[in-house]
């Protein structure tokens, strides 16, 4: 009797030995499911972000029409194909603009002289455009970029801002800095840096005025412009993935644009 108790005994123990062992081969078994679902969808939402985005492109004929002046003092044309345009005649004064995210300092429409413009405010003020979902992967290998800035007409209050790209090597800057000059750090496509400025800005902006900034990449060459002069040709530029832009006012100092427009290439019939 004892033996076939202690027989008993055994067997059920061996039965939930048996089954806590079923039962954590079952959870690790569980858990590694659930680790892998987390790095599959960790991996494709990266993978979203690394893709090249699929633009909503409107096609305008017209495009070089509204700045026509401009475009004839140099080479500079945009391309038809219009993936984001702002000028934000549709927002409420006061609230942040709605086609933006903001990453750092704040930003608000205000109006101007008439015309409804995005303000920087603060010192460090960042903001991008809402061109795909969360693609960061978004600009074509050949764009153009436009905006409208405000220069100030006294150096004591000028404005400043940073265009920061995205490339697979770094963050590649140009600076704009109202009547001084023009800067620029990026990458090229060894993945080296490339630096260097046009300091005669206040030569070809109009004081207490609205000027027209430009820059567009082709080939690997990404040049600039502003109010139709060309002031920069830079060869051999890192692919740029995506757009930031920085303020940095304070005071008096008015960090404004408007009119902002990214265009690409009509696409092949």
């Amino acid at each position: 009797m004892t033996c076939m108790a202690g027989l008993a005994l055994m067997v059920a123990c061996g039965e939930k030995k048996g089954d806590a062992n079923a039962e954590q081969q079952s959870t690790e078994q569980n858990a590694e499911e659930q680790n892998t679902e987390n790095t599959t969808e960790g991996e494709a939402a990266e993978a979203q972000g690394d893709a090249k985005a699929q633009l909503n492109i409107v096609i305008d004929p017209q495009a070089a029409e509204a700045n026509k002046a401009i475009y004839a003092k140099g080479d500079f044309l945009p391309f038809p194909g219009v993936f984001f345009l702002d000028d934000f005649s549709a927002e409420k004064v006061g609230e942040f603009p709605s086609k933006w995210t903001l990453s750092n300092g704040s930003a608000e429409v205000a109006e101007f002289e008439g015309r409804k413009v995005m303000k920087l405010e603060n010192n460090d003020a960042a903001v991008a455009p809402k061109v795909v979902g969360e693609s960061k992967n978004y600009l074509p290998q050949a764009f153009t970029l436009e905006f409208e800035y405000y220069c100030n007409g006294d150096e004591d209050y000028n404005a400043n801002f940073h265009l920061w790209f995205d490339t697979d090597a770094g963050e590649s800057e140009l600076a704009l800095r109202t009547e001084e000059n023009i800067s620029w750090s990026i990458y090229k496509k060894n993945d080296e840096g490339m630096e260097g400025n046009y300091s005669k800005l206040a030569e070809v902006e109009k004081k207490n005025s609205w000027n027209h900034f430009a820059l567009s990449f082709v080939d690997g060459t990404m040049k600039i412009y502003v109010n139709g002069q060309r002031i920069a040709s830079l060869p051999d530029v890192k692919q740029p993935k995506c757009l930031n832009i920085k303020g940095e006012g304070w005071e008096d100092h008015r960090d404004l644009l408007t009119n902002v427009r990214l265009t690409t290439k009509a696409p092949e019939k």
